[in-house]
């Protein structure tokens, strides 16, 4: 019978490739242990952020230095992870072969299959990501997207980047959770400690966002995504878990003995670890700083002398070539110097000035996985276009001819794309139905009201959709006339509007590939 103290540490890398489903098994199992031994008032959260700290507040400039490149890095990567997710998966949001439909219809053991093998994926392929779990003990539950088939969708979702464009955004999105979000938002954690934070949430996410992106593109039968070292870390001997500093919080936790025991096991567990990391360390295998290009050769890269010379800070190049390009892109700045909280804020790649026909979100609003793809949809193709109708076989592109017609609902559709207001919505769905229902053109292609009214519901996630549109149109009809719909009362008399050519509006029907 095994101690219950060989589940007080995570099981290691290796485990994971030859027998995942007992390195998954594992994890739970430690999880349940430190949630047994923390008091009431510790949640496993904070329990490892203070162990963090405690780690950290021994650190000199060099380590804070290391740390600040390494956040830095993922922060970039994870901004490049959420937009390829995004382009991915978009795509996928509409039609009768959707991703919601795969993902909803496989069965739970499928799902957690998926899950598990995008995890191993991930945590293997480096080391980082592995420790990441520590932070995402229910997102990354293997069991908990067995049981909840929304689990999934709705992290992909938060995810996603909201108004997709040409160049991955400056910001990436991080997953909400009531304690790392509490811990966010204390004043109090200020130095080191806002430090650590900052490379918890962004570690957290990033290994979130590769098992998120591996599951998108195993389940649409896609190439699986690469994943690249950040080169911020070389392969140290691991103290983290079992530093003096974590033995300290341990003996104030639990007493001496169990701070022993813990001790005892967490290094033995990571012996083979340390061992693998210092072999792949010794071949030689660099990052360059510029392409993330691996080194497979026995020739070391080239490195910045003058980071070497003044702050034994490492960064690589495969090139002249690259080298020139990330001087231009940034490193002139921080060469020769250490680096500070603030240069995250100021990392970010210069983006290209594009305006695009919808902007992002308003502040409060979270577009829906089928919104982003309008969305993405529109500001790819020509800025005539002003909707697009998705249906099973054929994607209708609607483009408004009259001068006035078009401004209002454009009015009306970016109002709606931008804050997600339900009366927008409602005039959004009221306006395609005045102007859409008797087409005999979409007649032909079996485009009803009801069909309409689906896609809207699915945007913007409004179940009462048709009968708020109902509403205004029996306002618009309350006076038994003809007239424009409401949409238009202003811009559009109703002799103009009686009189208006069918030639008002260009359709396009084209097949789904």
């Amino acid at each position: 019978m095994s101690s219950p103290m060989l589940h007080a540490v995570p099981p290691s890398i290796q485990l994971a490739s030859s027998d995942p489903r007992a390195w998954d098994e594992k994890w739970q199992k430690y999880f349940a242990f430190i949630h047994a031994m923390l008091p009431p008032t510790l949640s496993l959260e904070a329990f490892h952020f203070q162990t963090m700290c405690a780690t950290a507040s021994k650190h000199g400039p060099k380590q804070y230095d290391g740390l600040l490149r390494h956040t830095r890095s993922v922060r970039q990567a994870l901004c490049e992870i959420q937009l390829e997710m995004t382009r991915d998966a978009a795509p996928y949001f509409v039609g009768q072969d959707s991703l919601q439909r795969r993902w909803m219809s496989a069965t739970p053991e499928r799902r957690g299959d998926l899950i598990l093998a995008a995890l191993v994926y991930t945590c293997c392929a480096y080391d980082i990501l592995h420790q990441a779990r520590y932070y995402c003990e229910k997102e990354l539950d293997v069991e908990s997207h067995r049981r909840d088939s929304r689990l999934f969708l709705k992290l992909l979702e938060e995810m996603m980047v909201q108004n997709p464009t040409a160049t991955a955004p400056d910001t990436p999105i991080y997953i909400s959770h009531p304690v790392w979000d509490a811990l966010a938002a204390e004043q109090q954690v200020t130095g080191h400690k806002e430090l650590v934070l900052t490379s918890i949430l962004a570690d957290r996410n990033m290994l979130i966002g590769f098992v998120l992106c591996f599951t998108v593109r195993s389940l649409l039968d896609l190439p699986l995504p690469k994943i690249n070292s950040t080169g911020a870390h070389k392969p140290v001997k691991p103290k983290s878990r079992v530093s003096r500093p974590m033995e300290d919080v341990l003996r104030g936790l639990y007493g001496d003995e169990t701070a022993k025991g813990i001790t005892k096991a967490a290094r033995e567990n990571e012996k083979a670890d340390h061992i693998q990391r210092k072999e792949a360390h010794a071949k030689g295998k660099q990052v360059c700083q510029t392409c993330k290009e691996p080194n497979e050769t026995e020739i070391r890269y080239p490195r910045c002398k003058q980071c070497w010379d003044e702050v034994g800070r490492e960064v690589t190049y495969c090139s002249s070539k690259c080298q020139k390009v990330d001087w231009k892109a940034g490193h002139k700045k921080e060469c020769g110097r250490l680096l500070h909280l603030e240069d995250l804020a100021t990392s970010a790649p210069e983006q290209q000035s594009v305006t695009p026909q919808i902007g992002p979100p308003l502040p409060g609003f979270k577009r829906s996985g089928t919104l982003i793809f309008q969305v993405s949809e529109l500001n790819r193709l020509s800025p005539e276009y002003d909707y697009i109708i998705f249906l099973e076989y054929e994607r209708v592109y609607v483009s408004f001819q009259h001068p006035s017609i078009r401004a209002a609902f454009r009015a009306c559709r970016d109002k709606a794309m931008a804050t997600g207001d339900r009366h927008a919505v409602a005039m959004l769905g009221h306006f395609l139905c005045s102007f859409h229902c008797d087409d005999p053109r979409l007649r032909m292609i079996g485009v009803k009201p009801g069909s309409m009214m689906g896609q809207l519901l699915t945007e913007f996630d409004f179940p009462d959709i048709m009968d708020e549109v109902n509403k205004i149109e029996r306002q618009m009809q309350s006076d038994g006339e003809l007239r424009s719909p409401i949409i238009l009362d202003a811009g559009v008399s109703a002799a103009e509007w009686k009189a208006m050519p069918s030639t008002w509006v260009d359709i396009g029907i084209v097949p789904v590939a």
